[in-house]
């Protein structure tokens, strides 16, 4: 193991702790025992473990607020996910620094432009698709991480299965006698993309029905999205027009709604739709949707980047949220 790469989580491994009883040893914390302390002082020479310097200032010099870092202010799905966030940050008296790093940016160098500035004591990442990126840099420095909407080996992460939440939207379709089914996906390059095309797939195999390449569409999780696609379908011959529609967000079922809208269609009656999410805007257009604990999401999130920063977590936490189905008019 090289000296470069050796980092908290392998110091805590080979002492069998947890990374929370490591940082507690680096900051001198009384509440670790004297043999505890003794075995992971001699794990960290023994492997020449030198901790990062920024991370020892953080952990001193509290700033008492976090970073959290999203790809949007202005979608439904974030601002309900931002609402659990502050919820949990006002219960603790914690400042909030909200960032903004789109998906196709640098992502790892801004986010570790917002850990040098040592502004904040620990960072909330949502739906960023760090876990695909290079992140050793971010590990090694010692900084608490908690990923939102993203599971990871490496990080505390909170997350849910697009796959299987895709499946349920498709199952529930195919259960009320739809065999044409369109998908308009979203962004197919991110992981969420790619998950929710996969669990239409893994639907449409169980139920023996073939794709028709036609009826999916992917571009991204806007409403203009979704209408653009619905407005690509309608120009089809009739008899190959979808009986039902499952969008991979509500944003762009609300788009669906109103292509299908200007084509004098309604929902069920003519075609069917289904979305994911379930944002505020869906109850009130009465859609069918698979829902995702968004407040929770957040408020979660905080709450375990908060344990993190107290060095009260032994080991990676990991969590999957359930999801669930809403039924409603329009499927």
């Amino acid at each position: 193991m090289s000296k470069n790469k050796v980092n908290i989580y392998d110091v805590a491994e080979k002492a069998d702790v947890g990374i929370g009883t490591v940082s507690r040893v680096l900051n001198n914390s009384d509440k670790v025992k004297d043999n505890t302390r003794k075995k992971v002082l001699e794990v960290m020479k023994e492997l020449n473990y030198r901790p990062n310097k920024l991370a020892q200032n953080l952990a001193r010099q509290k700033a008492n607020a976090v970073a959290v870092i999203v790809p949007s202010f202005i979608d439904h799905f974030f601002v309900e996910v931002l609402k659990g966030i502050q919820d949990a940050l006002e219960e603790e008296n914690i400042d909030l620094i909200l960032h903004k790093i789109d998906l196709n940016e640098n992502r790892m160098k801004k986010i570790m432009d917002i850990v040098h500035s040592r502004k904040v004591d620990g960072i909330a990442a949502l739906t960023m698709d760090i876990s695909d990126t290079e992140n050793q840099e971010l590990k090694d420095s010692g900084i608490p991480v908690v990923l939102a909407d993203e599971f990871s080996a490496d990080f505390h992460s909170i997350y849910l299965d697009d796959l299987k939440g895709a499946e349920m939207a498709v199952d529930y379709l195919v259960n009320h006698n739809h065999n044409k089914i369109a998908f308009i996906n979203g962004d197919i390059n991110s992981l969420h993309g790619q998950k929710r095309l996969a669990g239409v797939k893994k639907s449409f195999q169980k139920h023996n029905l073939k794709i028709n390449t036609a009826l999916i569409k992917d571009g991204d999780f806007y409403a203009e999205d979704g209408y653009q696609s619905m407005q690509e379908i309608l120009e089809l011959p009739r008899t190959e027009w979808p009986s039902a529609v499952f969008a991979a967000s509500d944003n762009q079922a609300i788009g669906v709604l109103q292509a299908m809208e200007e084509k004098g269609l309604k929902a069920p009656d003519d075609i069917a739709v289904i979305g994911y999410d379930n944002i505020e805007l869906a109850k009130y257009l009465k859609i069918t949707t698979v829902w995702q604990p968004m407040y929770q999401l957040g408020h979660l999130a905080i709450e375990i980047l908060l344990k993190a920063i107290k060095g009260e977590l032994n080991e990676i936490y990991q969590k999957e949220l359930e999801l669930k189905l809403v039924k409603r008019e329009t499927a």
